[in-house]
This record gives C-alpha cells, structure tokens and sequence, in this order.
C-alpha cells in the first residue's frame, strides 16, 4: 500500500478510534508532515546574519540571527529560539531542507510541531521597489516576511 494511499484511507479510520489508536494515528499524521535535510551545521549561514523586522498585532518583532544564536525581540522581551550550546531541537542545527532554497535552524527536531517551516531569502515588490526579505513559512504554508530596516505593517500570507 503506498503511503498516500494509507495516509487517505488508513488515518481517518484510525482516527475514529479510541485509546491507542488515536494516538498512533496523531503520531503518523505528525511525522508525515516533517521534511528531510542536506547537511547539518552548527553556525548560520552569512547571507541571513543580522537583524530582521516584522510588525506583529501592533508591536515591532525583531529577529537577530548571529552565527551562533537566532532570538527575538518583541514586547520588549527577548527569547532565545535556538543556540548552538543548546540542546535538543532547540539547539542550533542549520540545514538545508531537501529539494528547496529554504534552510532550518532546527534540523534536529524530530517531530513535526518542533520544526520551524523554513527560512530563505527572497525579493518583493513594495511600491515599486524590489526589497530583499527573509521569509519565514510556518508548517501550515503561511510565511511572514522580515525586513532589514524597520517597518510598520504586516506582510504576512
């Protein structure tokens, strides 16, 4: 049986059940949703170095990605997504994710709600303007964008 084949007929069987099998069935839709990666690294790479903006509900978020750490602030608060003296998923591991231009910071997450959806550098189009951002998707297919000066809307799909 192929795995897309499974995945339609098998899951929502399984799902129906009670106990175990609902949790089996949670574990395989988790899992099947994670993607694979090239090379591990413990150091970001230098074109996404530095400080990214986003405006989120109201407030600024800035992203700092240094060679060692990727953190954000916003609120005013700082919080530490990933280090290289961490351990676990949240321990700096930077990839780059299988047929695609994106890269991970956490390639050492094993289950799907640990990762982070990818990040790459791209350009868009603001008034005009070609503007170079670092997209940050989110596992759903959304992505935000962050930009390397300040800004005051949102730019997120």
């Amino acid at each position: 049986m192929t795995k897309t084949l499974f995945k339609l007929i098998a899951l929502p069987i399984i799902g129906l059940t009670l106990g175990t099998f609902g949790e089996l069935a949670h574990s395989f839709s988790v899992s099947a949703s994670y993607f694979k990666t090239e090379k591990i690294y413990n150091t970001t790479p230098q074109t996404l170095r530095g400080n990214w903006y986003s405006y989120v509900n109201g407030h600024m978020c800035v992203t700092h990605i240094n060679k060692f750490s990727v953190t954000q602030t916003y609120k005013g608060k700082t919080h530490g997504l990933f280090r290289s003296n961490w351990k676990g998923y949240k321990k700096l591991a930077v990839a780059k994710i299988v047929n695609s231009e994106k890269y991970t910071f956490n390639a050492l997450a094993d289950k799907a709600y640990q990762s982070d959806g990818g990040w790459k550098t791209t350009y868009r189009t603001i008034n005009k303007q070609k503007v170079k951002v670092l997209r940050d998707y989110h596992g759903s297919g959304g992505y935000v964008d962050l930009f390397r000066a300040p800004i005051y809307k949102s730019y997120a799909k």
